[in-house]
């Protein structure tokens, strides 16, 4: 069935592909007019009553009435009493499903409600990323073979009669319809519900060659276990990727930067001409695609249910920060990311912290998280200067990564000055470069950001920083114990007292 699916796709998206995208004025009136039809849809829930969504005309309006909301928010003033089952409270009739986070930065897993508009506007920003790697690569045969999305389970918990929940890969499939060739995506049901994560893994890599797979998704740090996995398995003297996957063309990476892991990727996949294509998708959406080189941002989908708001972070937790959209904002400025979506969330305060290289095109960065920017002793430095401080390092010093985590806290010498310590774990052995790793990461920082280099000035506020690197499998198996392994979770990069405690007695455990 996929076969001849992807090739009606391909005649079609090729056909697409050749259309401009929307221009930046076309994307503000579209923009517009998402945010006016989701009040309107929504004007007689709970919601909308609460905040007189009829009264609404303009953006302007819907800032004064609307005020920014975090989950916590939402949570307690709406969804919590009647959860599961959330009918016209802020979005019209039942929530079907609910997009269950891994909660790796908050310890909680979060229930983010998820419409039947919500699955079909994933589903198109998904053929967008087939879009996008078509008008990049016009000769490309990817949709005639199939896609290994390894990612999590599938599998759904039924929370009442019609409600479920999950993570967004099992939403998808079940709202998958069969003439669309769910044959086309790999692992096969029979693999992709086995629930514990290393027999999935052994049995996966067991199992994926030789099943005419030309696109691969997931988080780099996954997909580097799953390839380590294969060639351990079923090794083949001097061969990369191609040995395995012959006829790949396409690898879908997202959630974290793939910066850290590029060298890794770059060696086993040498000669193949991969196409690699970063997405921007959360639990709350699907937000934006990488249309051109590594580098050159994402653009923005401004036309699939989804309204936009970006806050400066240097205002975010003033009383009354301004709030802008796409009209008003401009080039490299941090802001954090709002969105008003078809799954009934209201200038939902994502958590996320983007900057825009191209406002004319919408293209953007992901700099961090709200939750994980290092800034404990006030250096604010984002996820994005960490990992790429980090690659650059491990670049000079030929080493390759596998996972890392940073801890914060004052030195045991002088309460006023503070250290960071990087638990790092690499692919390879390369005992006694603790010390080197440290003050080429250290530099690195001092170089790309002004007020960790303020901080670090004759130690006057932060040391040098501490590199412990860690045992091979470390982070796997501290994923494993928390019942965090999966596609889906990811090693939280700043790690409390307690998470460095129990990483340390691990990785003393032999």
């Amino acid at each position: 069935m996929y076969r001849w699916t992807g090739w009606v796709a391909e005649l079609l998206l090729k056909l697409l592909s050749r259309k401009a995208p929307l221009s930046f004025e076309q994307s503000c009136r579209s923009q517009s007019k998402i945010l006016q039809d989701l009040v309107h849809r929504a004007a007689a829930t709970r919601f909308g009553i609460d905040h007189d969504f009829k009264s609404i005309r303009t953006i302007e309006e819907y800032q004064q009435q609307v005020r920014l909301r975090s989950y916590a928010d939402f949570w307690s003033e709406y969804w919590e009493k009647a959860f599961p089952r959330l009918v016209n409270n802020t979005w019209p009739g039942r929530i079907p499903y609910f997009a269950r986070t891994s909660g790796t930065t908050t310890g909680k897993s979060k229930y983010i409600p998820c419409t039947l508009e919500m699955v079909r506007s994933n589903n198109r920003a998904g053929l967008v990323v087939m879009l996008e790697h078509l008008r990049n690569r016009p000769r490309s045969k990817v949709l005639r073979g199939r896609y290994f999305m390894f990612a999590g389970s599938p599998n759904l918990e039924q929370l009442s009669a019609d409600v479920f929940a999950g993570e967004l890969s099992g939403i998808a499939a079940r709202e998958t319809p069969s003439w669309a060739g769910k044959d086309r995506n790999y692992p096969p049901p029979e693999l992709a519900r086995i629930t514990d994560w290393n027999e999935k893994l052994d049995a996966v890599s067991a199992d994926c060659l030789n099943k005419n797979i030309r696109a691969i998704s997931g988080l780099p740090s996954w997909l580097q276990i799953l390839f380590l996995r294969i060639f351990k398995d079923k090794p083949v003297a001097n061969a990369g990727l191609a040995s395995y996957f012959p006829d790949l063309e396409l690898i879908v990476h997202g959630g974290m930067s793939l910066e850290p892991y590029r060298q890794y990727f770059q060696q086993i996949a040498a000669g193949m001409n991969l196409d690699y294509r970063e997405i921007y998708a959360a639990s709350e959406g699907f937000f934006a695609i990488a249309d051109r080189a590594h580098g050159e941002g994402l653009r923005l989908i401004p036309d699939n249910g989804i309204f936009y708001e970006f806050v400066r972070l240097e205002d975010f937790h003033s009383l009354n920060p301004k709030r802008n959209w796409i009209e008003n904002i401009e080039n490299d400025v941090d802001y954090v990311l709002v969105v008003s979506t078809c799954a009934g969330l209201w200038s939902y305060v994502v958590g996320d912290i983007v900057r825009f290289v191209d406002r004319k095109n919408l293209r953007l960065l992901f700099s961090g998280r709200l939750s994980q920017t290092l800034s404990m002793f006030g250096e604010k430095v984002l996820n994005e200067e960490v990992e790429l401080a980090l690659s650059k390092a491990l670049k000079a010093l030929n080493a390759t990564l596998k996972d890392f985590a940073i801890h914060s806290a004052f030195t045991k010498e002088d309460r006023a000055k503070g250290i960071h310590t990087y638990i790092i774990e690499l692919a390879e052995e390369a005992a006694g470069i603790e010390q080197k790793l440290a003050r080429m990461i250290d530099q690195n920082l001092i170089d790309s950001n002004s007020g960790y280099a303020t901080r670090r000035k004759s130690d006057i506020n932060i040391v040098e920083p501490r590199v412990i690197l860690g045992r091979k499998g470390l982070f796997e198996s501290w994923m494993n114990s928390m019942g965090k392994t999966g596609g889906q979770h990811k090693v939280p990069r700043l790690i409390n007292d307690a998470q460095m405690t129990d990483l340390l007695a691990r990785n003393q455990a032999q």
